[in-house]
């Protein structure tokens, strides 16, 4: 009996582990994918960037493109704004 729990122990480790690496890899790959898109859309919009750009050309999860650009805004020094269609945009320096 102690070896079957050993093993199932090790089983159960072993399904986490492959879980865990899965979600980590997961991650990284979606963070290439904002990043890719950032970097191309601030090249392209000459800085002007609003939330949908980002997550429909990285096809990435809204949340979590709002926080990358929230984080991008603070870094870069980013200000938010609002275009004559009442939609907000980030304007990063450019140029």
């Amino acid at each position: 009996m102690p070896l079957l729990a050993e093993r199932l122990l090790l089983l159960g480790l072993a399904g986490w582990l492959v879980l865990w690496l899965g979600q980590q890899w997961q991650w990284q790959r979606q963070q290439r994918r904002l990043e890719t898109a950032f970097y191309d859309l601030l090249q392209r919009q000459k800085g002007k960037i609003t939330l949908i750009q980002l997550v429909a050309q990285s096809r990435s999860d809204p949340e979590v493109a709002k926080k990358f650009l929230t984080e991008k805004a603070r870094f870069f020094g980013a200000v938010i704004d609002t275009d004559e269609r009442g939609q907000d945009y980030y304007q990063f320096p450019y140029g």
